[in-house]
């Protein structure tokens, strides 16, 4: 942990929290290479007992960063498109078909699912795209049509399982791949995982385990995993940058000075706002080792380009300025 950084990162995550009117929240930043967590903030958070009137609340004791498991929305996007580059790696070509539905609202179908899938409110439809442009954008039609297509259940389960993160029953996955293939459905990640899986791209394609601790005393001593080729975590690194320069994250990284990459997500939910989340890396021309990745999630915090975005830009800016980047 780097305490200069630690400190500033919760001040900046409770501090966005206070004015947006929420509560929960976590973030993580670790070394892209190494996994060393340098910053890890869960909040609410506990009080010393010095200064604390009462017991700490369950909230408060739950470390949202490791062991909150939520749905990761958009920023799974990633996961599904290392899924498909692993299986076929000309599938960076691959187009698909956004279009109007009717209804004021586009996405597409797919034969054998009665729902059809929707890009969000507002949204035009994003005609014909390839996978970086439908990252660059967080097309739901394309993923979806991406995960049923040439991706599979049990190709993504696998590169999630790979990644340490949980797809849920198989046969429930099936039974949603469309919705899963974007980050909804049974799957569940904790903001920890999702900072790996930044991790993974920013390094050229080996996953860190991941480790707080420092020292003999700490047991995650495994090296890093390789899970794609260098020149497919380029791929997928340039079209993270194009989303904070020309997509879904460019009003609230535009004129940032730590050079970020990264995706939005924003996770729906049964009831009340969604999940905001912001996963990345900075800085995206330096070396892929030393690069410091993240992941950002607000509980029932709106879009994540509104809200989990600009706590990143605030954090990496900090990191910068420490001389972390």
């Amino acid at each position: 942990m780097d305490i200069r950084l630690q400190v500033r990162a919760k001040e900046i995550l409770e501090r966005r929290l206070r004015q947006a009117g929420v509560a929960n929240g976590a973030l993580v930043v670790m070394e892209a290479g190494t996994g060393d967590v340098l910053a890890m903030v869960s909040a609410p958070s506990t009080s010393p007992p010095a200064v604390r009137a009462a017991a700490p609340t369950p909230d408060e004791l739950l470390d949202r960063a490791r062991y909150g498991q939520y749905p990761p929305g958009s920023t799974f996007k990633l996961v599904t498109a290392m899924a498909a580059l692993r299986g076929d790696p000309w599938l960076t070509h691959r187009t698909y078909q956004c279009r109007p539905l009717g209804d004021g609202r586009c996405g597409n179908t797919i034969a054998g699912w009665n729902r059809a899938i929707k890009d969000d409110i507002g949204d035009r439809a994003h005609g014909t795209l390839d996978l970086e442009r439908a990252i660059t954008v967080s097309c739901n039609a394309y993923f979806a049509q991406l995960g049923v297509r040439d991706v599979g259940s049990k190709a993504l389960a696998e590169m999630a399982g790979q990644l340490g993160l949980s797809t849920g029953d198989a046969a429930a996955l099936r039974q949603a791949l469309p919705f899963a293939a974007y980050g909804q459905g049974p799957v569940l990640v904790t903001p920890f995982k999702m900072a790996r899986v930044a991790a993974t791209i920013a390094a050229g394609g080996r996953m860190p385990q991941g480790r707080w601790i420092a020292g003999d005393g700490n047991p995650r001593q495994d090296g890093p995993l390789n899970v794609l080729t260098e020149p497919q975590a380029a791929f997928l690194a340039g079209a993270m940058r194009r989303v904070v320069t020309e997509g879904t994250a460019r009003r609230a990284m535009a004129g940032s000075a730590a050079e970020t990459a990264g995706k939005t997500g924003t996770a729906q939910l049964d009831r009340g706002l969604p999940h905001a989340w912001f996963a990345g890396f900075a800085p995206f021309d330096g070396v892929p080792e030393r690069r410091l990745a993240f992941a950002v999630l607000v509980e029932n915090g709106g879009y994540g380009g509104s809200i989990a975005a600009p706590i990143a830009r605030e954090v990496m800016e900090a990191a910068k300025g420490l001389g972390l980047l």
